[in-house]
């Protein structure tokens, strides 16, 4: 029984490891306690505001509330954002960067990834799309969950993050990190905003003794 036991700790120890690994987010607090209207990034200690949060506001009006509405955020660098969609897919095989201000990919294989990091960052929209044929006659049509933001440096250097996930097994999931300027989409989409902080959490000893316990539980009506 205790051979069990450990043998069961230990997979699940490695179980756990894995799945914080693969997810550089955690889910995290914007406004009060509990509220998880922010992702942690771990590896840096910078919370950012989940997509949806300020999608309704442009983002003169983003910068006018930042004393306010949203004190304690600021608007993030380039190199911050950049870092953080390297860190979400820049892992993924099918991510490709093509310059130094453009990474793109697209795949049919990535939808429990993609659904982990919306489950953490939230979607500020749904988007529909329609391919039609040399006719303009319509041949296919799907729904995404979307994450779109732009960002801006006071330097003036500009442009957004996207992640698109289809409702179906069927389509794409696709990423994109684009630098550009003078395209302000912000009223659309919403405005990147990052605070910061030390404090990054790790899965305590506790938690992982209660998930070994649940795991052997589960393996033990599984065997019975």
């Amino acid at each position: 029984m205790l051979k069990k036991l450990a043998s069961s700790l230990t997979l699940a120890t490695l179980l756990f490891s894995a799945t914080t690994q693969a997810l550089p987010i955690v889910q995290a607090d914007a406004f009060t306690a509990g509220d998880n209207q922010a992702a942690l990034e771990t590896s840096t200690g910078l919370v950012w505001m989940d997509f949806g949060v300020n999608s309704h506001l442009s983002y003169d009006n983003v910068r006018y509330l930042l004393p306010t509405q949203f004190a304690g955020w600021r608007l993030p660098t380039a190199a911050e954002v950049d870092h953080l969609w390297s860190a979400l897919f820049g892992s993924l095989p099918e991510w490709n960067r093509y310059s130094q201000g453009f990474g793109f990919m697209s795949s049919k294989t990535q939808d429990d990834y993609f659904d982990a990091v919306f489950a953490v960052f939230g979607n500020n929209m749904d988007v529909s799309y329609e391919t039609r044929d040399q006719d303009g006659n319509p041949v296919d049509s799907w729904t995404s969950k979307s994450m779109i933001a732009v960002f801006m440096e006071e330097s003036g250097v500009a442009g957004f993050v996207s992640a698109d996930s289809p409702y179906d097994d069927i389509h794409d999931s696709t990423a994109m990190y684009l630098e550009m300027a003078g395209t302000d989409v912000s009223g659309w989409f919403g405005t990147l905003l990052v605070k910061d902080t030390t404090s990054v959490p790790e899965p305590g000893s506790v938690f992982l003794v209660l998930f070994a316990f649940a795991a052997l539980v589960v393996r033990k009506r599984h065997l019975g």
